[in-house]
């Protein structure tokens, strides 16, 4: 009751003023240094060098073959105002200033449900501005086609935020949209059972309201398996790993992946993590897990912004992976639709256990550091030399990101060290054809074909 109570006490000034406004300000001050980042890595694929966004016609022509519709006509009406990358970049902004603004209203409505007596506001604003300025979600927002992840999440937050408000149309046609943005917004309604569970509320009743969405996501499974591409996609994630090892090596990149939340120190955007086949050899994290799961169970009453953000992440970073393994085992961008429930449920306990002005002091401090870490990581992604060599620092094994810094290297005319990256990709995977290939390129003296 005495922590209980922490949450009654009166608003603090800054509590009683708008929010969107300082949190606004806070992330446009943490990525001014993002605005003038080069395209990267993927973004030559799906943007300056993909036909379909660049033309109305061709973007038409590619709804019955391509992937991801909304997300390339996201691409296309930035390329038909300016094919420079600050359009881009800003259009990320703001999503991202969109999709924190959710975070914000998400916790208040949380909130409203499970204690409407409290004052959420501190807690919601902490959260918001936590999730806004945290320098692990640098990955989904300044990297361009991060945007796949951001749009996707700023959908899927804002179809959940429509369905706990009754607006059942606008959360229908935000949860197509999401999909159309990044096939894995598939998940709403499980996150529409977690979210009128924890509420208490009984079967017949979950049924009665959710029924549209099932039906809809069941026919935009349908959907997908007829098309080639999306076929395509599914099957060749499965044939990845077998189900023992997408399960292992997802609990390792989900257990990674929230270590750098927790601790954004030495953030990567291409970790070098093994595939796991062996279940002795994550049993650490399979501990974890079953502790994590016990607990969420154990407070889903007296606590259930921690049953909340424990059950969010497993679904989000954890099974949904593991169901369709990723050639990719862990990207920082997965953070960014998996763990503003996190950030909200470790917000929340600090409200209660700490004094007010202790809690004042934690925010500002940590939201201080967040905003300096996020502008020195965006400054990596000025080049793609820059990016390259960031990663190969912490990656130095993994010959894709050699291949890659190579790669980097020819294209800005440095033929000398794009050879040394290119033969130390090989002294790691001797059978590495990309890297062969463009050492043999770039010996004859062309220009290296590829990236990874």
């Amino acid at each position: 009751m005495f922590l209980i109570a922490r949450l009654r006490s009166p608003p603090m000034r800054l509590e009683r003023t708008w929010p969107a406004l300082g949190i606004g300000l806070a992330v446009l001050l943490a990525y001014a240094t993002a605005w003038h980042g080069d395209f990267q890595f993927d973004d030559y694929n799906v943007i300056v060098a993909a036909d379909p966004v660049h033309s109305w016609q061709a973007w038409v022509a590619g709804l019955g073959s391509g992937l991801r519709p909304l997300l390339k006509l996201s691409y296309l009406l930035n390329w038909s105002i300016d094919p420079q990358p600050l359009g881009f970049h800003l259009f990320n902004l703001l999503v991202h200033l969109t999709t924190t603004a959710l975070v914000y209203l998400l916790v208040r409505r949380f909130g409203e449900i499970h204690a409407p007596s409290l004052d959420w506001r501190s807690v919601a604003w902490v959260t918001a501005l936590w999730f806004g300025l945290h320098p692990v979600h640098t990955e989904a927002i300044t990297y361009v086609s991060g945007r796949a992840t951001s749009l996707m999440t700023m959908g899927y937050l804002g179809a959940l935020y429509a369905y706990t408000r009754g607006w059942r149309w606008c959360a229908l046609c935000g949860f197509v949209a999401a999909v159309l943005v990044k096939e894995s917004a598939m998940l709403l309604p499980f996150t529409l059972l977690l979210w009128e569970g924890l509420a208490g509320s009984s079967p017949r009743s979950i049924v009665r309201r959710q029924w549209p969405w099932w039906l809809l996501a069941v026919l935009a499974v349908l959907a997908l398996l007829a098309h080639p591409a999306y076929r395509s996609l599914i099957g060749n994630s499965w044939r990845l790993h077998d189900s023992l090892a997408a399960g292992c090596t997802q609990l390792l990149a989900a257990t990674y992946l929230i270590g750098q939340l927790l601790w954004p120190a030495a953030l990567n955007i291409d970790p070098d993590l093994p595939v796991i086949t062996d279940l002795a050899a994550v049993w650490p994290q399979w501990l974890g897990l079953a502790l994590l799961v016990w607990l969420a169970w154990r407070w889903r009453r007296e606590r259930p912004w921690v049953s909340f953000g424990v059950a969010w992440a497993i679904l989000h970073l954890l099974l949904f992976n593991a169901l369709l393994p990723r050639t990719d085992i862990a990207n920082e961008r997965l953070l960014y639709w998996g763990d503003w429930a996190l950030i909200f449920a470790i917000v929340t306990e600090l409200r209660l256990r700490l004094p007010r002005r202790w809690f004042n002091a934690v925010a500002i401090a940590l939201a201080v550091a967040m905003t300096l870490t996020t502008s020195a990581r965006n400054r990596i992604y000025q080049s793609e030399i820059a990016l390259w060599q960031d990663t190969a620092a912490k990656s130095p094994h993994k010959a894709r990101v050699l291949n890659n810094l190579g790669y980097a290297y020819a294209e800005a005319g440095r033929r000398a060290e794009a050879e040394r990256a290119y033969r130390e990709a090989l002294r790691w995977q001797p059978d590495y054809l990309k890297a062969s290939n463009n050492l043999r390129r770039l010996q004859a003296g062309h220009a290296p074909p590829e990236a990874n």
